[in-house]
C-alpha cells in the first residue's frame, strides 16, 4: 500500500532552505530505502526505523521540499521528515520536466477531448435546429396548402352558385319570351283570320253596275257610302260556279227572303265564274258581261247578303 507519512518522525525540522547531508539517518528520523520522487515531488520507497508502519512496508510520502537527494533527510510540505538512503535520485529537473512534459500532454489531450465534446455537442444542437427549422417549415406550408384548397374550393362554389343562378335566370327570361310569344299569335289570330283574302289582281268593288256610268271603287271601307243601302248581290248558289249578279245597277230590289234560282244570268247582270266566298262575306272570281270590266278580269266583290 502508498502511505502518506505526514507527520512521523518528529525532532527538530532542519533547515527548509535546503535538505540536510549526512551519511547517516538521524535518530528517531525513518529511512526510506529504494526509493524515487514522482512528478508531483512525493517520495515512493520502503520504510524503516518507523513506529508507524513495519520495517519494508512501501510507503508514499507527501510532497517534499526543495530536492531529493540519496544520504540526505528531506522534509515535506505537511512537516515530516526522512533520509532517503541508497544513494541520489534522479535529478529532479529532469523529473519536473518529465512531468511538465507529460501535464501539458495531458493538458492538450483534455483540452482536444473536450474540444472535441463541445463541438460535437455544437454538432447535435445545430442538427437540432435544423430539424426544428425543417419541421416549422413544413407545418406552414402545410396550413399555406390547407388554407389554398380551402379557398379554391369557397371560389368553385360560388362560380357554381354563380353559373346556376344565370342559368335559372335564363330560363326564367326564355320561358317569359316564350309566354309573350304566344300571347301575341293567340292575340293577333282573329285578326288573321278576318283579313280579307288578296290576290296577285287588283280588288273592285261592283257597288252600281248594271245601269248608268260604269266606275271603278275602291275595295271596302268604312265610310259614310258604307251607310247607304247597297243593292244586294245574286244569292249564292251551291250547284254552279257562275252567279248572277242580279239588282246591281238599278231596278227593283229583289225579294230579300230568298234568293232567286235561275239557270242563267240575267239580261245586263255580270256574271262571276271560279268564284270563292271570303270569311267577310265577299266573292272573288273572273267577271265577264259587265260594261266595266274586261271579260277574264279578276274581281272581287263586297260582302253579300246571305
Amino acid at each position: 500500500p502508498t502511505i502518506s507519512l505526514f507527520g512521523l518522525g518528529g525532532g527538530d525540522e532542519p533547515d527548509k532552505s535546503a535538505p540536510a547531508a549526512t551519511s547517516a539517518a538521524p535518530r528517531g528520523v525513518p529511512v526510506i530505502s529504494r526509493w524515487k520522487q514522482s512528478p508531483d515531488g512525493s517520495i515512493s520507497g520502503v520504510i524503516s526505523g518507523s513506529s508507524a508502519f513495519k520495517d519494508g512496508d512501501p510507503v508514499t510520502t507527501s510532497p517534499i521540499r526543495g530536492e531529493a537527494v540519496g544520504g540526505k533527510v528531506v522534509v515535506t510540505k505537511s512537516g515530516s521528515k526522512y533520509f532517503l538512503s541508497g544513494g541520489d535520485a534522479p535529478a529532479k529537473a529532469s523529473n519536473n520536466a518529465k512531468a511538465a512534459a507529460d501535464a501539458r500532454a495531458k493538458a492538450r489531450q483534455e483540452a482536444a477531448e473536450a474540444k472535441k465534446a463541445a463541438q460535437e455537442e455544437a454538432r447535435k444542437a445545430a442538427e437540432a435546429r435544423k430539424q426544428a427549422q425543417l419541421e416549422a417549415a413544413q407545418a406552414k406550408k402545410a396550413a399555406q396548402e390547407e388554407k389554398r384548397q380551402a379557398a379554391l374550393a369557397e371560389k368553385q362554389r360560388i362560380a357554381e352558385e354563380k353559373k346556376q343562378a344565370q342559368l335559372e335566370a335564363k330560363k326564367k327570361a326564355e320561358e317569359a319570351k316564350a309566354a309573350r310569344a304566344a300571347k301575341a299569335k293567340l292575340a293577333s289570330k282573329p285578326k288573321a283570320e278576318a283579313a280579307p283574302v288578296k290576290s296577285r289582281s287588283p280588288t273592285i268593288s261592283l257597288f252600281g253596275l248594271g245601269g248608268g256610268d260604269d266606275k271603278v271603287a275602291p275595295a271596302p271601307v268604312k265610310s259614310k257610302q258604307a251607310s247607304k243601302p247597297q243593292a244586294a248581290a245574286a244569292p249564292v248558289t251551291g250547284r254552279s260556279p257562275t252567279i248572277s249578279l242580279f239588282g246591281f245597277g238599278g231596278g227593283d230590289e229583289p225579294d230579300k227572303s230568298a234568293p232567286a234560282a235561275t239557270s242563267a244570268a240575267p239580261r245586263g247582270v255580270p256574271v262571276i265564274s271560279r268564284w270563292k266566298q271570303s270569311p267577310d262575306g265577299s266573292i272573288s272570281g273572273v267577271i265577264s258581261g259587265s260594261s266595266a270590266f274586261k271579260d277574264g278580269d279578276p274581281v272581287t266583290t263586297s260582302p253579300i247578303r246571305g
